[in-house]
């Protein structure tokens, strides 16, 4: 293995978009159900993983639906607050990065989490690269995501190792030629690091 592909939210960092609704939602005197409207039921929270909404355009639309208006930097803070580690990854990562081994990142996400990641974290400055949604304008299990982090890992895809928390996108990776396996917990992942040989 030349390559590990990790996913981001629920295998480098927890996070619980119940939260982000419920932090919304007092920042708008709102109710959860509303706002989980605009993001989920509008598609909002999908366009905006795939770059097709501004930051601002987002506020405009939570603004209009909720009848409040808001200041970005405190909706921001609502939406990005939402992130804890997960035990142990952050040492793992610093592990396969001794090794030699090239990490790249695969996610759904948007600039707002990003940004707040990389200011309250410093997972990201290990990664060799970021294939992220927001910039690419796909999300997986698209196939334009996907061949964006074929191009990302700079070797064969049997040569690459993809986790993540999510069955379909592992299933979707392993039609790319990719070795993929589900992550379900960082003792689960080392032990399918000592499967493939890799610690």
């Amino acid at each position: 293995m030349k390559t590990i592909l990790f996913d981001l939210g629920n295998v480098l960092l927890k996070f619980s978009h119940e939260r982000m609704c419920e932090q919304i939602a007092e920042l708008f005197e709102s109710s959860v159900e509303e706002v989980k409207a605009v993001l989920f039921d509008q598609k909002s929270m999908l366009r905006f993983d795939r770059g097709e909404l501004s930051e601002r355009e987002i506020q405009q639309q939570l603004e209009s639906a909720l009848g409040k208006k808001s200041d970005l930097p405190s909706l921001q803070r609502a939406a990005g607050e939402i992130f804890t580690p997960n035990p142990g990854m952050r040492e793992l990562l610093d592990k396969l990065k001794q090794r030699g081994l090239r990490l790249v990142l695969l996610s759904n996400t948007c600039v707002t989490h990003i940004n707040w990641i990389r200011e309250n974290f410093d997972h990201l400055e290990l990664f060799d690269d970021l294939v992220l949604s927001y910039e690419v304008g796909a999300v997986k299990p698209q196939r334009e995501i996907f061949e964006v982090a074929l191009q990302k890992i700079q070797c064969n895809p049997h040569e690459c190792l993809y986790t993540d928390d999510i069955l379909e996108y592992v299933e979707a990776a392993r039609t790319y030629g990719l070795n993929a396996e589900q992550f379900t917990t960082p003792e689960n992942f080392r032990a399918t690091l000592r499967e493939y040989s890799i610690i």
